[in-house]
């Protein structure tokens, strides 16, 4: 964060002065410690150097345990839900009853048409889990042992990632491959090493600035 002409403030730590930072060559050095350091992994994550962890944007909220570390949450429902609900219903509705609905009406089996139903089947089961996620589901990012664990959480069924951090570790948003109206979607990316965790491509922008700048400033010890 710049706080005047010459010096940048890392957060609440002691400042470095801009004489001390050569940005061309990756370098920052600190007159307090006496060492150096990659000036990209204590640079703030390019607009979202604002973040102020005591106001989080709705739907997300910070969890402090002294014994199982920070937990970041986030739980909102998205409004696509109001689209997809109709669009499911009608569309699930009519293929599953034309496909199998008749044949149990029928009482007959038949195995050509069931084949036939088994991806409109795989949709609706993935649409009516994707439903009831963004109506009750939550995204739960925690920090414990060196370890950064990103999990999809639906009542008692978990999906999780993991992926160990270090000082060297660097979070960024970087583009990602969907769409929305035309507007390439932003990430969150925390890489450590070559390895890479990516998550919140549907996030709110302000929701991913917020969650990858406290990742950042956590991972950074700050």
């Amino acid at each position: 964060i710049y706080t005047g002409e010459d010096t940048l403030s890392l957060h609440d730590a002691l400042p470095i002065s801009l004489a001390d930072v050569n940005v061309a060559n990756d370098i920052a050095l600190c007159r307090a410690c006496g060492k150096t350091m990659p000036f990209s992994e204590i640079a703030p994550i390019p607009g979202a150097s604002n973040v102020d962890l005591r106001n989080p944007p709705k739907g997300v909220r910070i969890e402090e345990n002294p014994m199982q570390g920070r937990t970041i949450i986030y739980k909102k429902i998205s409004p696509i839900v109001l689209f997809l609900i109709p669009f499911t219903a009608f569309w699930s509705g009519l293929s599953m009853f034309g496909i199998y609905g008749s044949q149990i009406n029928k009482g007959h089996f038949d195995l050509g048409q069931s084949l036939f139903g088994l991806p409109f089947l795989i949709g609706t089961v993935f649409l009516v889990s994707f439903i009831l996620f963004c109506l009750f589901g939550r995204w739960r990012i925690t920090f414990a042992g060196r370890v950064l664990q990103v999990s999809m959480q639906l009542g008692p069924l978990v999906w999780t990632r993991k992926q160990g951090y270090s000082p060297t570790t660097r979070v960024s948003l970087q583009n990602s491959q969907v769409q929305r109206n035309g507007n390439t979607q932003r990430m969150i990316q925390v890489e450590t090493q070559g390895e890479k965790l990516k998550f919140g491509t549907m996030f709110p922008e302000e929701v991913k600035e917020f969650i990858a700048e406290t990742v950042r400033r956590t991972i950074a010890g700050n």
